[in-house]
């Protein structure tokens, strides 16, 4: 009898902390490194495994620079053109009103 093969799995996050020392008004906090881990696993009846693969494959091969570059100058584009709106068409200062 074989066993089935292991499920590929997708990582969800990986945070690393560092040691913390804290003094907090006379209550000592000390922490050691901790690591956490969380990895999703798909297949038949992981419910939360199978929606947390397929949404972190959502951003596969996406230049989120780039994407997020295009809607902040898109969003400052519209507001411009809301401020120009709401101004009445004056010229900010500096620029010459066209005629």
């Amino acid at each position: 009898m074989t066993t089935p093969p292991e499920p590929t799995t997708c990582p969800i996050l990986h945070l690393e902390l560092g040691p913390l020392d804290l003094n907090l008004l006379g209550l000592r906090v000390q922490l050691n490194q901790v690591v956490l881990d969380i990895t999703a696993i798909p297949g038949p009846g992981n419910l939360l495994g199978n929606l947390l693969c397929a949404v972190a494959g959502l951003l596969d091969g996406v230049d989120l620079g780039s994407t997020l570059g295009r809607l902040l100058q898109n969003l400052i584009d519209a507001l411009i053109r809301l401020l120009e709106g709401l101004g009445g068409g004056a010229a900010a200062p500096g620029q010459v009103q066209p005629s």
